[in-house]
C-alpha cells in the first residue's frame, strides 16, 4: 500500500464480549504498514451504532488513545489527534528498519453516556488489544 494515504479503521461496538467492547476491524491487516518517504496517516472512525460516539479526549485521566506495554520511539509517531469527534487520527513515520517494529493500543470511546475501551480478554483470558504493526 503506498503510504501517501490515509489507513482507514472501523472501530464498532462489540456486543459479543461482557463487558460490550469496542472492536477495530483489521481484516486483511491494513495495520501493518510498509516504509516510505511520507508519514502514514492512521484514521480510527467510529461505525455503525458507535456512529454516534465520540473518542475521549487525548489528555487526562482517561484517554482516547494510549499504547500499552512496549512504547514506541517518539519519533516514530506524531501525537494523535481528533479531527473528528467520531474520528481519532496518527501519523506513522515509518521509514525503514529502524522504525520497524509492533505495537499494541487501546481506543476509548464514550457512546450513549458509556464509555467503551478495545481492551477486552478472551475466553481464554488473552489480551486482545489491536496492534499497529510496522513492516
Amino acid at each position: 500500500m503506498p503510504n501517501n494515504l490515509d489507513v482507514m479503521l472501523s472501530v464498532s461496538l462489540n456486543r459479543a464480549t461482557t463487558p460490550w467492547s469496542l472492536h477495530v476491524d483489521d481484516s486483511n491487516h491494513p495495520n501493518y504498514l510498509n516504509p516510505g518517504p511520507n508519514p502514514q496517516g492512521i484514521v480510527w472512525t467510529l461505525m455503525g451504532e458507535a456512529a454516534t460516539g465520540s473518542f475521549l479526549p487525548l489528555l487526562g485521566p482517561e484517554l482516547g488513545f494510549a499504547w500499552v506495554g512496549i512504547q514506541p520511539r517518539t519519533s516514530i509517531f506524531d501525537t494523535p489527534f481528533l479531527p473528528a469527534n467520531n474520528q481519532l487520527k496518527v501519523l506513522d513515520h515509518h521509514t525503514g528498519p529502524d522504525t520497524a517494529g509492533t505495537w499494541a493500543y487501546i481506543l476509548r470511546a464514550r457512546i450513549g453516556g458509556t464509555v467503551y475501551s478495545t481492551t477486552a480478554l478472551s475466553a481464554a483470558a488473552q489480551n486482545t488489544n489491536p496492534r499497529i504493526k510496522n513492516n
